[in-house]
């Protein structure tokens, strides 16, 4: 090989390492960029994580506080029976015995 064609090779390779160096830079960067847009929505996926757990605690306890209360309600609805059976008891004794219709 002559000295020019040494000289061309020699400058092929320089301008292939380069380009190389340039696309690396470039992956580099995007690489970057792709980690920054995901750390973001991890942080966005975790924030809405604890939401939803907020949430979910909060209408479970509403949920048991709801029983609680339908408890109460039939409790008082069925004392309410006795009371209204007590009264029309009252009232038929009162007619002689002789329900209404």
């Amino acid at each position: 090989m002559t000295n020019k064609e040494i000289q061309r090779v020699m400058e092929f390779i320089i301008k292939q390492q380069e380009s190389l160096s340039e696309k690396l830079d470039q992956f580099s960067d995007k690489l970057e960029r792709t980690r920054a847009i995901h750390e973001e929505r991890i942080s966005q996926l975790e924030t809405a994580a604890d939401n939803f757990y907020n949430i979910a605690h909060e209408l479970g306890k509403a949920q048991r506080d709801l029983t609680v209360k339908m408890v109460e309600l039939a409790e008082a609805q069925a004392h309410t029976d006795q009371r209204l059976n007590v009264l029309i008891d009252i009232i038929e004794q009162g007619r002689g015995g002789t329900p209404s219709v």
